[in-house]
This record gives structure tokens, C-alpha cells and sequence, in this order.
């Protein structure tokens, strides 16, 4: 009976160790998906990371090279996340795009640090990207725009302090940036021809 209770006392052990650093380490290979803090999505990395929502000296933007915050149906641009923390050099992140009632436009990955992730509508960092330098991390990912009136993007990121476990990092959403659809300003001419000529006395158009 002592045999057979330390058999498997063993093995659940040995389970543990095997299984431990996929536990602490899950979400290095990026987020599961849904994690953006977006209305649809509905969800954030903050039940994963055991912790609270914005609550420390981390941050997270979103930037673009749309100009003046407009895009054109079918034109691709390239969409930015930044993440900084004073002192945490481990980072991860969700991006996502919608338009109130659906996910809008869509990714292309243009760097081996991102990948897309649930359903391809998001993008999501990868284990070669989590690591910043001088408190800052910065990821790229081209997005085609849709035929829009306009779009919101959403991130949710992770600074963490790189200790393995899932506790003392921090989560963080940006503001909500939001990009519309170019309003084309066509103006339309129109030639008109005029014939002149003069009789009884009169002048006649």
C-alpha cells in the first residue's frame, strides 16, 4: 500500500514539474485571443496576470501613419503599440479593430515578433517579441481598412517583471484610437456654350 501511494505521489509529481513552466510561461507565445478590452471582445489579461486594470507606472498607445486620423477603403497602413514601464522589460499585447458592430479591416503580420491570433482578427505578440529595451517595446502590423464611416482600435497590454509567475505584473488599456473613412471632396464642372449674335438692333444670347 506505501509502495503504491508513493508510486503515484511520484508521478503526480513529476506531472507538476513537467506542466509547471508551461503554467507560468503560457502566455509568452502571446494572447489566447478576446483579450483586448473591446466591446466585443469583452474580456483583458487581467485574470491571467492576477491583477487590476490600469494600476501602476506601465502604459500602452496606439499610433499609425493615417493622416490626420483618416484612411481610405482599401488603402493597407501600418498600426503601432507601444509599451513602456520605468523599470519591467518583459511586454506582451492584444490589438484588435472594430466598428461598433463587428471586427473591421484586416491584419497582415509584417514582423517574425507578431501573430495573428483569434480568428485572425487581432494580432498578438509571439516569444521572440516580449522583450523591450530602455523600458520600452514597440510592435508594427499592417491593417487594410474597410469600407467604414469609421473604426476603433483597442490594445490591452501586459508589462511584466519577468519573475516566471503570473503575479506582480501589470495590465494596461490605451485610450481607444479611432481612425474615419476619408471623405472624397470631387467638385464637379460644367462647361456651358454660348452663342452671341446681333439683330434688330438687339443683342442676342
Amino acid at each position: 500500500m506505501k509502495k503504491t501511494l508513493l508510486f503515484t505521489a511520484g508521478i503526480l509529481f513529476g506531472l507538476i514539474l513537467l506542466t509547471y513552466p508551461e503554467v507560468t510561461k503560457g502566455k509568452e507565445n502571446g494572447s489566447p485571443g478576446g483579450k483586448t478590452n473591446s466591446p466585443i471582445d469583452g474580456s483583458n489579461c487581467t485574470g491571467c496576470h492576477n491583477t487590476t486594470l490600469n494600476n501602476g507606472q506601465g502604459s500602452v498607445v496606439i499610433s499609425s501613419n493615417m493622416p490626420n486620423l483618416e484612411y481610405v477603403p482599401g488603402q493597407t497602413y501600418t498600426i503601432t503599440v507601444t509599451s513602456s514601464h520605468p523599470s519591467f522589460t518583459t511586454y506582451g499585447f492584444e490589438l484588435t479593430a472594430e466598428n461598433g458592430a463587428s471586427k473591421a479591416g484586416s491584419f497582415t503580420i509584417t514582423s517574425s515578433e507578431t501573430k495573428l491570433v483569434n480568428g485572425g482578427n487581432a494580432v498578438t505578440h509571439k516569444s521572440s517579441g516580449i522583450f523591450g529595451s530602455s523600458s520600452l517595446k514597440t510592435w508594427t502590423v499592417d491593417w487594410t481598412a474597410p469600407g467604414f464611416a469609421s473604426v476603433d482600435f483597442y490594445v490591452c497590454a501586459v508589462t511584466a517583471n519577468g519573475n516566471g509567475q503570473n503575479s506582480g505584473d501589470e495590465v494596461h488599456t490605451g485610450n481607444v484610437y479611432s481612425v474615419t473613412e476619408q471623405q472624397s471632396t470631387a467638385i464637379e464642372e460644367k462647361e456651358q456654350l454660348f452663342s452671341v449674335f446681333y439683330s434688330d438692333e438687339k443683342i442676342n444670347i
